[in-house]
C-alpha cells in the first residue's frame, strides 16, 4: 500500500530527499500566496478563507507522533480524499518536538502539500515559531543535526525556518468556524478587514502581539477579577475569557472556534460550546488521548456549537 511506502520514506529519508520534498512544499505555498485563489477558497499571507468543503478533516497537535498521524491518514483513505480538491485536510500546527519522529512528520506533511496543494492547509503552531518566541522544549534543531550532521543545521536554518514562516495563522470556514492553533487575540479588532490585515502583518511585526496570541493563548472559563483576559501561566501569551470568544464569533460570523495547543482526552469544549480543542498526539502524552474531526458539508447544517460538533470527532485508537 502507498501509505506504507510513504511511512517508510518519511522515516528513512536522507538529506537530499528531505530537501527535495520541503522545497516542493515551499514552492507550492509561495505560489498560493501569489495567486490567492484555490478551489473552494482563497489564501492570503497568514490567512485561508474557505467555503464549506465537501468534506473536511481537521488534525490537531502531532508533536512527532508519526503513528497517530498515519492512523488518521489511513482512516480517511487520504489518497482518495485529497484527490478531490473540494475536500480539505487542515493541520493546526505543532508538528514537531516532544515526540520521536518530528522529521518524519515534517516530511509527510510536506509530501502531502506538494502532492495535493489545493486540498491541504498547513497552519502554524507555537512550535513552528520558536525563532520568534524561544522556549526550552524546541529540540527540532538538535534532531536535524543528530540525523544529518552539519548538513542538518543548514537544512534547519535555510529550509525549515522559511517554510515555517509560510504557514497559515488562521483559517475561516465561512459561516461555520474560525480555526487557530492557540487562541484568540485580546486586542481591539474592528472587523474582518482589520483581522486579515493584522494577520498579514504579524510575520513582519511580531511585536504587535497578534502572532503570539494566536499561537500561545488559551481559553479559560474564569478570569481573575472578572477581567476579559489575564497573563498566561505559560509565560507567553494570555488566557482569554468568554467575552473575547463572543466578540470574535460575532465579528467573523461563525459558530465556534476550533483550536489545538492543549493536551486533552482527544477533545474538549470550553466557553459554553464556543471553543473546541482538538489534540491529535498520543506518543508524548500517554496520559491523554488523540482525536481528529471529520465532517461533511451536509453535516455542518446540524451544527450550532461545539457540543454538536463533538459527534464528528473521532478518537485515534
Amino acid at each position: 500500500m502507498f501509505s506504507e511506502k510513504l511511512y517508510r520514506s518519511s522515516i528513512t529519508a536522507n538529506a537530499a530527499d528531505f530537501v527535495k520534498i520541503i522545497d516542493a512544499a515551499t514552492d507550492s505555498m509561495e505560489r498560493q500566496r501569489q495567486y490567492t485563489n484555490i478551489p473552494g477558497g482563497s489564501i492570503t499571507p497568514g490567512f485561508a478563507e474557505l467555503k464549506i468543503p465537501q468534506n473536511v478533516v481537521i488534525i490537531g497537535d502531532i508533536h512527532g507522533d508519526i503513528n497517530s498521524l498515519f492512523h488518521i491518514l489511513k482512516n480517511i483513505d487520504f489518497e482518495r480524499f485529497l484527490a478531490n480538491s473540494r475536500n480539505k485536510l487542515i493541520f493546526m500546527g505543532d508538528y514537531v518536538d516532544r515526540g520521536s519522529q518530528s522529521i518524519a512528520v515534517l516530511y509527510t506533511i510536506c509530501y502531502l502539500k506538494q502532492k495535493y496543494p489545493h486540498s491541504v492547509i498547513l497552519m502554524r503552531g507555537n512550535h513552528e515559531a520558536a525563532s520568534e518566541f524561544p522556549f526550552s522544549s524546541h529540540d527540532l534543531p538538535f534532531k536535524f543535526v543528530e540525523r544529518y550532521g552539519e548538513k542538518g543545521k543548514q537544512i534547519y536554518n535555510n529550509k525549515i525556518l522559511p517554510f515555517f514562516r509560510l504557514l497559515i495563522l488562521s483559517t475561516l470556514i465561512q459561516s461555520q468556524v474560525l480555526i487557530v492553533h492557540g487562541g484568540l487575540p485580546t486586542r481591539y479588532i474592528g472587523g474582518m478587514k482589520d483581522i486579515k490585515n493584522s494577520i498579514a502583518m504579524a510575520d513582519k511585526n511580531i511585536h504587535n502581539g497578534w502572532m503570539e496570541e494566536i499561537l500561545w493563548n488559551d481559553p479559560r472559563q474564569h478570569i481573575q477579577n472578572h477581567q476579559e483576559w489575564e497573563t498566561s501561566r505559560r509565560g507567553i501569551g494570555r488566557h482569554f475569557g468568554i467575552n473575547i470568544s463572543k466578540s470574535w464569533l460575532r465579528l467573523t460570523k461563525t459558530k465556534m472556534i476550533i483550536r489545538g495547543h492543549e493536551p486533552c482526552r482527544g477533545y474538549k469544549i470550553d466557553h459554553d460550546g464556543m471553543i473546541v480543542t482538538i489534540f491529535s498526539c498520543k506518543e508524548a502524552y500517554p496520559n491523554f488521548e488523540a482525536a481528529y474531526l471529520s465532517i461533511t458539508a451536509s453535516q455542518w447544517k446540524s451544527i450550532s456549537n461545539g457540543r454538536d460538533l463533538a459527534h464528528y470527532i473521532l478518537k485515534v485508537m
